[in-house]
């Protein structure tokens, strides 16, 4: 066989960016190959929220942003713990691939969405979500020439004199000039989460990633090949779960109180989710929720505001586990605690008493909310009977461990030297993803971005080589 220019393992947002940039900058021959059996792995299952700064719809709305800005919000918000060359990439180009997805025919609703806790809104949300938003990236690929193999998984990784030079998939050997990793996560490997992710695999048999059964962390074995640096241990995104049912739910309900194993409250619970899993771990990684009939009471259940954010093809959603229904039935499965008094609550949940009634007290006060929550989502825990549900950092949305790379989406060796030929992108990545999640949106904003990246740089690198 004739060695292909670039080869990209996964078909994601991540990979599919990747084989696209490839064929915009002078590679002549593009191949994806996909390990399932459809193109699109985890990428079809988000809510096609896309993050960035300085793009044509945020112009459009009125909104002045910067990279710069972006990239400081962005570093402040992890303590500046993370890859500043590769972070600042991201921000610069985010923009720009946002702009560049419009061109290829990715429909974005035109209100933009704050994606977290940020000052400026720099979240678009994807027409269709993001099986659209693959859709649209894969015809774009097809039309542009790239070739997409299905069901064939790398087996490794081809090294020679140092570099990455093709693939084995399925007993065969494809030659490459450059390789590009987008094979997605490792949640549906419970060995490598307890290696890489122990605060997850804490939680026990609750804990569930919502990827797809291919995500199995081909890429570390592929790192272990090319010699390179792994980095972000133990970050990802968790959201917090009931264990009711595995039901993906990004957003809480507002009207909620949290509490810890104090009873004591420890955040705004309309919070975006970023900032729930990080207080929440940072509180052990368990806490409780409380509140009283009203939430089981039809008649008052629906009253409150529910969520701070809402966003477009979502406008309706209900919460699947904190409605009437489901909180009858897991009272009833004993996995809800109530009560008529909050003492007795507090016993049945194993909460300190006078905590919990002291915390409840100044959360019914007619004062400010103490946590800065807004009076809209303040619903009081006033009239029995009052419950206590459980919840742990147990839903796994985005796995942050994998190899080192540079602002052009090359994979570095043990000593943060580029290696030659390989180059990765999205989700098998770390270091871009810290232990903050920014927002909805930085997920998929880092696999377009860097995908795009990585295979512009693969292209312009086999391109000198040839030239050589």
């Amino acid at each position: 066989m004739d060695t292909i220019d670039v080869l990209v393992i996964g078909s994601g947002i991540a990979g599919l960016s990747a084989a696209l940039s490839a064929t915009e900058n002078g590679a002549e021959s593009v191949v994806i190959l996909e390990a399932d059996t459809e193109i699109g792995g985890s990428s079809r299952l988000s809510g096609g929220i896309i993050m960035g700064a300085d793009f044509k719809l945020q112009r459009e709305a009125g909104i002045e942003d910067s990279a710069e800005s972006f990239y400081r919000d962005y570093m402040n918000a992890n303590v500046w713990n993370l890859n500043p060359a590769a972070v600042k990439a991201f921000c610069r180009e985010s923009g720009r691939a946002i702009d560049w997805l419009v061109d290829h025919g990715v429909q974005f609703h035109p209100a933009l969405v704050f994606g977290g806790s940020e000052n400026t809104p720099r979240c678009v949300a994807a027409v269709g979500q993001g099986g659209q938003l693959v859709n649209s990236l894969a015809r774009a690929v097809r039309e542009a020439g790239v070739d997409i193999v299905v069901n064939h998984r790398v087996e490794r990784i081809l090294v020679e004199d140092g570099r990455a030079a093709g693939v084995v998939a399925d007993g065969e050997e494809i030659r490459a000039a450059a390789v590009v990793i987008a094979s997605g996560g490792y949640g549906a490997d419970r060995r490598l989460l307890a290696e890489h992710n122990p605060s997850f695999t804490a939680t026990g048999d609750w804990g569930w990633y919502i990827g797809t059964g291919t995500a199995r962390g081909d890429a570390f074995g592929f790192a272990e090949q090319l010699g390179a640096q792994i980095v972000g241990h133990d970050r990802g995104l968790r959201l917090l779960h009931p264990d009711f049912v595995h039901t993906f739910e990004s957003y809480i309900p507002g009207w909620m109180v949290l509490v810890n194993k104090e009873g004591r409250r420890f955040v705004d619970e309309s919070a975006p989710y970023g900032v729930l899993e990080r207080t929440t771990h940072r509180n052990g990684g368990v806490a409780w929720f409380v509140f009283d009939h009203q939430a089981v009471d039809r008649s008052t259940a629906g009253r409150t505001k529910a969520y701070k954010q809402v966003f477009p093809e979502r406008e309706e959603r209900q919460s699947p586990n904190w409605n009437p229904a489901m909180i009858a039935e897991q009272v009833e499965a004993g996995r809800i605690h109530s009560a008529g008094t909050l003492a007795g609550l507090a016993e049945a949940a194993g909460l300190p008493a006078d905590r919990l009634q002291a915390t409840i007290e100044s959360y019914n006060d007619d004062r400010p909310d103490e946590m800065g929550k807004d009076a809209q989502f303040v619903r009081p825990v006033a009239e029995g009977p009052f419950y206590a549900a459980e919840v742990r950092l147990a839903t796994l949305c985005w796995t942050a461990v994998g190899p080192a790379i540079t602002g052009r989406g090359e994979i570095t060796d043990t000593l943060g030297r580029p290696i030659p030929g390989a180059y990765a992108c999205g989700e098998v990545t770390g270091g871009i993803l810290g232990d903050v999640y920014v927002g909805s949106g930085n997920s998929v904003g880092n696999s377009a971005t860097f995908g795009r990246i990585a295979g512009r740089s693969a292209a312009q690198d086999v391109s000198a080589t040839h030239s050589a």
